[in-house]
C-alpha cells in the first residue's frame, strides 16, 4: 500500500478539554458542525476538494510525561462508516478501540481499510505523532493495525500544523516528553474521496 501525506499550513487550536468523536457534517456547508469548531474545520479543509459527509473529532486533556493521548502503535484510520461502527456488541464492531475493527475477512474491512480512496486531515497543538510515507509491503490488520509491517523512517508531525493524508497514511501517537495539555483534531473524509496532494507533499 502507498502511504501519502502533505503539509497544508498552520492552524490555531484552542485549549480544549474533553472528547467529541466523529461528528458528521457537510464538507461544503459545514452544516452539522458545532459553531466552536467551524473555524478549525475551514482551515483544515482549505484548498481540499471534498464533498459529502465528513467526520470531525477533537480530543484534549492534560497528560503526564510518558502518557499518550491517542492510539499508540503504527496504524491507519481507514474510512468511517457510522452504520458499520454502530453495530454494537462483540465480534469486532468497534472502530479502532484497542485496535478493534471489522474482522479481516469481512467486506467492511476490505471497503474501509484496504481501499485506496478516502482520506484524513490531522492537527495537534503538541508534537506527539509520527507519520510514515512511502510504499509499504503488506496490508493493515484489524482496526488498521500496521505494527506488523516494515515501515519507512518516521517523521514527526509539527505542532499547530495541518497534515492531509490518504486513506493509507500510517501514523502513531507518541508518549509525552513532559506534562502537557495536548489537543488533537481530525477530519475523516468520505470513503469515496480521491486524495490529491495539497500544499507540500512529504517525500518518502
Amino acid at each position: 500500500m502507498q502511504s501519502m501525506a502533505c503539509v497544508k499550513g498552520g492552524i490555531e487550536i484552542p485549549l480544549y478539554t474533553g472528547e467529541r468523536q466523529t461528528i458528521p457534517f457537510d464538507l461544503q456547508t459545514l452544516a452539522g458542525l458545532p459553531a466552536e469548531f467551524v473555524d478549525m474545520a475551514k482551515t483544515m479543509l482549505a484548498d481540499i476538494v471534498a464533498t459529502g459527509i465528513g467526520f470531525f473529532t477533537i480530543h484534549g486533556r492534560t497528560l503526564k510525561a510518558g502518557e499518550t493521548l491517542r492510539r499508540p502503535g503504527a496504524h491507519i484510520d481507514g474510512s468511517y462508516d457510522q452504520a458499520v461502527f454502530d453495530w454494537g456488541g462483540g465480534g469486532g464492531s468497534g472502530w479502532k478501540v484497542d485496535q478493534d475493527g471489522p474482522a479481516l475477512t469481512t467486506a467492511e474491512h476490505e471497503r474501509l481499510y484496504l481501499a485506496a480512496s478516502g482520506g484524513i486531515i490531522l492537527a495537534s497543538n503538541y508534537e506527539a505523532c509520527n507519520g510514515y510515507v512511502g510504499e509499504i509491503d503488506g496490508q493493515p490488520g484489524v482496526g488498521g493495525d500496521c505494527t506488523h509491517l516494515e515501515l519507512p523512517e518516521p517523521f514527526l508531525l509539527r505542532r499547530n500544523t495541518v497534515y492531509y493524508g490518504n486513506n493509507h497514511f500510517v501514523h502513531e501517537s507518541l508518549p509525552m516528553r513532559e506534562a502537557v495539555h495536548r489537543v488533537f483534531v481530525r477530519i475523516n473524509l468520505p470513503e469515496d474521496h480521491i486524495y490529491k496532494p495539497v500544499g507540500t507533499p512529504i517525500a518518502a
